[in-house]
């Protein structure tokens, strides 16, 4: 079996405050979508059976609730949640430069030229 330690003092960022996937949202906008297309066959139906007054709304309804439903089915849905906080490593101890002697190098007296001896 294997043991766990536990940390103190340590942040843990939960995975469910992360946005929803994207099949995820794009399943929410077709749900959406096709209710309100549902409602529209309501209507066309609801102005078929229903006399003269209520008719014009239900008609008015079936007309102008496709632009609705395609803007409703467009608007992304974002997570409400907070997102987690960064991870922030802990600070590490530097190493300290050491208190010796510095030793200098000399520069060469003189670079060495090389000839181009292919001809």
């Amino acid at each position: 079996m294997s043991k766990r330690r536990e940390r103190s003092g340590e942040t843990v960022i939960s995975v469910t405050s992360a946005q929803p996937g994207r099949s995820e949202d794009l399943d929410s906008r077709i749900i959406r979508y096709a209710a309100m297309m549902g409602l529209r066959v309501a209507c066309f139906v609801l102005a078929v059976f229903t006399p003269s007054p209520w008719r014009w709304m239900f008609v008015v309804g079936a007309v102008f609730l496709p632009y609705f439903a395609v803007v409703l089915a467009n608007v992304a849905k974002t997570a409400t949640q907070d997102s987690g906080t960064p991870y922030v490593p802990p600070d590490r101890p530097s190493l300290e430069a050491s208190p010796g002697p510095v030793i200098k190098a000399e520069p060469d007296p003189e670079p060495v030229q090389q000839t181009d001896t292919e001809k």
